[in-house]
């Protein structure tokens, strides 16, 4: 068994594809993993592979929160048990300590408890949850109603003047150990590529922003939302429904069909906002995340961080309600486990 770095444009691609396999829920694109690499050049990515079978994959790069890392191993289903996962972690881990940080981040879906086995004997432990909201788009969707004073205006201008917002929203975002000064500029790169973004305007000034994204391979018919914030100073007057609301409507209007929003642990204000938008009830699937602490109340070992998965590329976002819409323990099975270790 042998594991070997992605050099080449096929690599990348037949890399992708193997992620795919395991995640097909939540599917990668090349260009997707392209714009990972160019915010993040020191992300490295491997291949698995046992007398030419392709057995899994595995990434490592520094996370958007302090000294962390993520590192994700995949495995085939076919080929669990053979011991490629801990082929790949014996290669990634070591490359992500090597970057300077102390704790290793990763996440597993909510039901695969043979994944989870697998983490927890090796040192990680679960941190935390997500919650998949998935939202049907109907044909005839409300058009979006802001509040009194707040003008709704599609943002096609200069990126650099949501800045202000964004950083603010990032700062609020209840991750542990707080978010790198970069994670503003990821989230800008991110709207850069948004088919859609909106910005909530007062007197002229944007107070609010959100944007959506096209979901990736498998799932054409689906967009997903970006980011989605609003200024500490507006919050609870209904704005983040509006921008929220807007965004519905434009993906009905374009002929897409589902509008996914993943929310976390410690704002179910935000869940109620986007449980209960024009548009009519969404649908939860859940998914958690973990990580383990030290005597300092910090996480040790690398993180990628609660906001995003760098083998996608995706952000979660403060919002109206405050904070990072997140689902704390209401029953329901998580989407993904998101694990860390030393």
């Amino acid at each position: 068994m042998i594991v070997r770095e992605v050099s080449t444009e096929a690599d990348l691609e037949l890399w992708t594809r193997v992620r795919n396999l395991v995640e097909s829920d939540a599917p990668a694109t090349v260009e997707e993993l392209r714009r990972v690499q160019k915010q993040k050049p020191e992300t490295r990515h491997w291949l698995v592979e046992q007398d030419g079978e392709v057995l899994g994959c595995a990434f490592a790069a520094v996370a958007s929160v302090g000294d962390r890392a993520f590192v994700l191993p995949r495995v085939v289903p076919e080929a669990r048990g053979r011991g490629a996962g801990s082929v790949l972690l014996a290669v990634a881990l070591p490359y992500a300590q090597s970057l300077g940080c102390e704790i290793a981040r990763s996440h597993v879906g909510g039901d695969d408890e043979h994944s989870l086995g697998f983490a927890e004997r090796r040192g990680y432990a679960e941190v935390d949850r997500e919650v998949e909201l998935v939202r049907d788009l109907r044909v005839d969707e409300a058009h979006a109603v802001p509040p009194a004073g707040i003008e709704l205006v599609e943002h096609s201008g200069e990126l650099e003047l949501l800045r202000p917002v964004v950083a603010r929203g990032v700062e609020d975002m209840p991750v542990v150990g707080g978010l790198s000064a970069g994670f503003v500029d990821e989230v800008l790169d991110e709207f850069r590529v948004s088919p859609y973004v909106i910005t909530a305007l007062e007197s002229g000034v944007v107070i609010g922003v959100a944007g959506v994204l096209t979901y990736g391979v498998g799932r054409e018919d689906a967009l997903e939302h970006a980011f989605t914030t609003v200024l500490p100073s507006h919050r609870g007057r209904g704005i983040a429904k509006a921008l929220k609301q807007s965004c519905v409507r434009w993906g009905s209007e374009q002929g897409f069909t589902q509008l996914v929003t993943w929310t976390q642990n410690g704002n179910e204000a935000m869940q109620a906002v986007n449980g209960a938008s024009d548009s009519g009830p969404a649908r939860s699937r859940s998914r958690s995340k973990g990580s383990s602490p030290d005597p300092r109340g910090r996480n040790r070992v690398g993180d990628r961080g609660v906001p995003r998965d760098p083998g996608r590329g995706r952000s979660r976002a403060p919002d109206d309600a405050g904070g990072v819409g997140r689902r704390a323990g209401d029953g329901r099975p998580a989407r993904r486990r998101r694990l860390a270790r030393r």
